[in-house]
């Protein structure tokens, strides 16, 4: 096996092989890095409201075992419409020119929750007439809060296998249960895990967690169960655990699928 790496200095000719081998080194690397991931966000591409726009920041999408890589930010204006808007990620390929196939990648907001073949989702929320659209939050509850919030439970995020939980909905959740009144020895073990893989966690770690927690009549359908469902899950563990935040577990909350 050989590995060639091109020389880049002075009166050095860059070959067309020499062009191959950085092909080869950059994209083929990253395939194979993460060929065991299904569909959807890899890594970064956080997003923030500001001044009418949502902000998509750097990172990664895997779409039918193709790596996107976002090196800059991406930009989608936003208005209220007292309604659901999906922010979503729409792939398309080109392969009309005969130099190069062009694989390219859409940002756009759409009222269909449903997505389509070549679509994943990056967040939703529900903006009212005169609110101000927030992606900060108070609290693992209130990031399901229904209006005004961005929403990232069901973001379509890859795992291995499957389809995972967004890392930021995890992180809040292992926060809160490291700092939960009542903590069990299980929940400082997932909540490390949390943390060293800064909630990067697969979704059967999570669903085992949860059997684990959970109540004897959900354990053989929880690995059925959608984001939403399992969110509802985890928020009602913070509960029972006593996470000191009053009134903001207390409230009634609305999952829309």
């Amino acid at each position: 096996m050989e590995i060639r790496v091109p020389v880049f200095a002075g009166r050095r000719i860059l070959k067309k092989e020499s062009l191959w081998d950085i092909r080869d080194y950059t994209y083929a690397g990253w395939q194979l890095y993460y060929a065991d991931y299904t569909d959807g966000l890899l890594k970064g591409c956080e997003i923030h409201a500001e001044d009418g726009r949502l902000v998509i920041g750097k990172g990664m999408l895997k779409f039918h075992d193709f790596i996107y890589l976002l090196m800059e930010e991406e930009e989608v204006a936003y208005q209220p419409k007292n309604r659901w808007q999906v922010l979503k990620a729409e792939f398309l390929e080109d392969d009309t020119n005969l130099d190069y196939k062009a694989y390219r990648v859409r940002f756009f907001l759409d009222e269909e929750l449903e997505l389509g073949e070549n679509q994943m989702e990056m967040c939703r929320f529900y903006l009212r007439e005169g609110s101000a659209l927030r992606d900060s939050y108070k609290n693992f509850a209130d990031m399901s809060t229904e209006y005004d919030t961005v929403n990232l439970i069901c973001a379509t995020v890859a795992g291995i296998g499957e389809k995972t939980l967004h890392p930021l909905v995890v992180k809040q959740f292992g926060e809160e249960i490291w700092n939960a009144k009542e903590k069990e020895t299980s929940d400082f073990a997932f909540s490390y895990m949390i943390a060293s893989s800064k909630g990067k966690i697969e979704r059967q770690s999570i669903i085992r967690y949860l059997q684990d927690k959970g109540r004897k009549e959900s354990e053989k359908i929880l690995s059925e169960w959608d984001n939403n469902m399992i969110y509802a899950e985890m928020e009602r563990i913070l509960r029972h655990r006593g996470t000191g935040h009053g009134k903001g577990y207390d409230r009634k909350m609305i999952y829309v699928e």
